[in-house]
């Protein structure tokens, strides 16, 4: 097993590059000696921005109101070192920082699976999940019906209404 460890990075963040219905999404971290870009899936960015916040909420704390937005963006070039598979999250009690842990998904390919180990400060933990949670939000808008994503332009064959009838509100 191959180890990536980012003890105290200066930059951490989640982002993606497309339009809503086409996108993909990044983790990335950089210290001063290297930046590691990971690829991940939509659930995976909105499941670690829920799982700091319940983290936070345990310590004491909560996700940021404001932060900026411009040094939370990706930073270029976006080229991902592998897909992500599993992401654990803890907290080390005697440094009282939060631990993440990323590994590659599952394949026959992969021999000697990759890990990334990153440990933050709650201060970046509260703008990360603040930023995961508002990054999956910037999707297409959901029908208020059956809660399923519609087109960009409002269009949408609702299940709930059998596929007929305009969407009211």
């Amino acid at each position: 097993m191959s180890d990536l460890v980012f003890p105290a990075p200066h930059h951490i963040t989640v982002g993606f590059t497309g339009v809503p219905g086409d996108r993909t999404f990044f983790v990335q971290v950089e210290d001063d000696a290297e930046r590691l870009t990971l690829l991940v899936e939509k659930a995976q960015v909105e499941g670690l921005g829920e799982l700091l916040a319940q983290v936070l909420t345990r310590i004491g704390d909560e996700p940021a109101t404001d932060w900026d937005r411009d040094a939370m963006a990706l930073r270029e070039p976006i080229e991902p070192a592998w897909r992500v598979g599993e992401i654990g999250l803890g907290v080390d009690p005697e440094s009282e920082r939060i631990l993440i842990e990323l590994s590659t998904a599952e394949s026959e390919e992969a021999v000697d699976p990759e890990v990334a180990r990153i440990s933050i400060d709650g201060d970046q933990a509260r703008r990360l999940s603040a930023h995961a949670q508002e990054v999956v939000g910037q999707g297409r808008p959901e029908c208020q019906l059956c809660g399923r994503p519609t087109e960009l332009d409002g269009s949408h064959v609702c299940p709930a209404s059998n596929g007929h009838g305009a969407l009211s509100r």
